[in-house]
Formats: C-alpha cells, sequence, structure tokens
C-alpha cells in the first residue's frame, strides 16, 4: 500500500464509521481534524482514531486502552491478531452504545 492508497483507505474508515453511528441511532459527536478522527460521547468521553503515516498504521485509542493496526490481507489487524473493526465495537460498547460496523 502506498501513502496515497493509505489516506484513501483511512477516510473510507473514517466515513464507514460515522455512517454506522449515525445509522444505529448512537448519541455520538464524531469529528475529524487532521490525521485524527474522535468519537465522543454524552459523558465527554473519547475514542481516538488517527493514521500514522509514516509506519502506514491506524491507531486507536479507548477506554481499553491503545491498540496499533497495520494492513495485511486487506484487513486493519493488530500484532496479536485482533481485527479493528472488532476493537472499535469493544470500544464503543464501553460506552454503553452497541454498534455493528
Amino acid at each position: 500500500m502506498n501513502v496515497a492508497e493509505f489516506h484513501q483507505n483511512i477516510e473510507q474508515i473514517w466515513q464507514k464509521i460515522e455512517e454506522a453511528l449515525e445509522n444505529q441511532d448512537c448519541d455520538v459527536d464524531c469529528e475529524t481534524q487532521g490525521s485524527v478522527f474522535t468519537i465522543t460521547f454524552d459523558d465527554r468521553s473519547q475514542i481516538v482514531i488517527n493514521k500514522q503515516e509514516p509506519l502506514l498504521e491506524l491507531w486507536l485509542a479507548s477506554r481499553l486502552g491503545g491498540f496499533h493496526f497495520a494492513y495485511k490481507n486487506n484487513d486493519w489487524v493488530a500484532n496479536d491478531g485482533k481485527r479493528f473493526w472488532d476493537s472499535l465495537t469493544e470500544a464503543v460498547a464501553t460506552h454503553g452504545e452497541t454498534v455493528t460496523f
């Protein structure tokens, strides 16, 4: 994956996240600033997803901790084999929202 493909892929992920949260009536606000996508919940707690261009990685920070994902076999996967979408679903659930991505 080159840098342009990396950015395009991440932008599609951010759009998918925002659409899924909106379509499933989650009470959150989503905001993008540069390379950071933030999901803010009613209690002002957040999930932060950012792109790490130098490493071509996607990072997720939440109540569950921080996770780094690399693009492998058409999926974003952490070193422990956990998929980005599964980690994000669990992170959102810790805020009392149930969503399917």
